[in-house]
């Protein structure tokens, strides 16, 4: 079965093919309580031992998403576990593209995000009940090395040198807000994921695609919280950020950074092309066109603003 559907709202969803798993029950409205979306990354060694580990603690449905190239490695494994749903997207589609294609496939209220490379050690079922009722958006965990080291995974926003930047730090608080999931790990509210556009898959930089997503969850009045309670360990080296200015970043500031509280709704100043044009290496006939789409968005979404970038990192420093 072919599919192709969109919750973003700056860029199309990648088509997928969804290969084996059980049938529907659509008489139920959610037939599990949590859904278990891998993504899979590096070679097929340990996809087997992981399958049968999670099938084995019965926690929920399964989706596991590959990129089309390994189309040869999903066919036996779907038939050695036919209670697993796997879905083979788009090579050209993005990480986040693929947790929205998962998330949006999942037949639970809550979704649990990972990678093939790593391991839930620690997942309380208690945990479920109680972030569901709370309303939090995402709430992310603990992540340690194959040799149990932790990993600086928890961030925050600041002010450095008048400019916005960000401060990584080991988890040591339960309840801490994180500005957005490391590596998109996470227990993700399907409903209020939806309802704030989920990743843009218009931007390839992971970096960039993910702080858009929490400043926008941010802004909207939307909250990500850090939880002790629950645990990842990597079996390989864990992804480092690359931070470099590059055209995500642009998306970045003019969707996020750029954007003013004006009688309680968000706004794209007009003063903002100006300083876009100057900073921007496409020119300024093109970049005046960027700046109208983007402002054309906020528009849009006006209302769903609550606050804007200088009340987030300043609330986040006072608190």
């Amino acid at each position: 079965m072919n599919t192709t559907r969109t919750i973003s709202e700056t860029g199309s969803r990648s088509p997928y093919t969804v290969v084996g798993g059980p049938r529907w029950d659509r008489v139920r409205r959610h037939p599990f309580p949590l859904t278990l979306l891998v993504l899979g990354r590096g070679d097929r060694l340990f996809k087997s031992d992981m399958l049968k580990d999670l099938l084995a603690r019965s926690l929920g449905e399964i989706l596991w998403i590959e990129g089309s190239e390994s189309s040869t490695d999903v066919e036996p494994l779907s038939r050695e576990f036919p209670q697993v749903r796997f879905l083979l997207v788009a090579d050209r589609s993005t990480a986040g593209d693929r947790v929205n294609i998962g998330i949006d496939e999942a037949r639970a209220p809550m979704v649990m995000v990972s990678w093939s490379d790593t391991r839930l050690v620690e997942f309380p079922s208690a945990l479920l009940g109680s972030m569901e009722k709370s309303g939090v958006l995402c709430t992310v965990p603990v992540a340690r090395t194959v040799r149990d080291e932790p990993i600086p995974t928890w961030q925050a926003p600041m002010w450095k040198k008048r400019r916005f930047s960000m401060a990584y730090h080991v988890p040591r608080v339960e309840g801490e807000r994180i500005l957005f999931p490391f590596d998109y790990c996470g227990l993700y509210n399907r409903l209020k994921f939806a309802q704030t556009g989920g990743y843009d898959p218009g931007i390839a930089n992971p970096y960039w695609q993910k702080l858009d997503f929490g400043l926008r969850c941010f802004l909207w009045g939307e909250r990500l919280l850090g939880t002790l309670r629950m645990r990842l360990t990597y079996t390989g080296s864990p992804p480092e950020e690359d931070t470099t200015p590059d055209e995500g970043y642009k998306q970045v500031w003019l969707k996020n950074m750029a954007v003013r509280m004006r009688r309680e709704m968000g706004v794209l100043p007009t003063w903002r092309a100006l300083d876009f044009m100057l900073h921007s290496d496409t020119g300024p006939f093109y970049a005046v066109k960027e700046f109208r789409i983007v402002r054309r968005w906020v528009r849009t979404h006006r209302f769903r603003f609550r606050r804007d970038p200088r009340d987030l990192v300043d609330g986040w420093e006072r608190s």
